[in-house]
């Protein structure tokens, strides 16, 4: 199967999709660890602390999970750009005269 710049948008797109629901999932995590720290520490809660560890882990490892999907959008993305043709439009004989002049 032959890889078309469509069929490259589409995975980074897809990639970059599920990155985004990965970081709203940490921001989630990290609100609700937030939470239980207010109340735990000044109470000195060490279980409700632990929870809160737990989840800012948690969260860490979402936002290391988008991170990774985020640099295959970039690779994705890289391989999905056509390459230079020094500003020749590719229509016509003419246009294509001096690049093959140089080879």
């Amino acid at each position: 199967m032959a890889l078309t710049q469509e069929s490259l948008a589409r995975a980074a797109r897809q990639k970059a999709q599920s990155a985004r629901r990965k970081v709203k999932a940490a921001e989630g995590e990290l609100e609700a660890a937030n939470r239980v720290l207010r109340s735990a520490v000044p109470r000195r809660d060490v279980e409700a602390i632990a929870e809160a560890a737990e989840r800012t882990a948690v969260a860490e490892d979402e936002v290391r999970e988008a991170a990774h999907e985020l640099e295959t959008v970039s690779e994705l993305l890289a391989e999905g750009t056509p390459p230079s043709n020094g500003g020749a439009s590719g229509e016509g004989v003419r246009s294509l005269l001096p690049f093959l002049a140089n080879r």
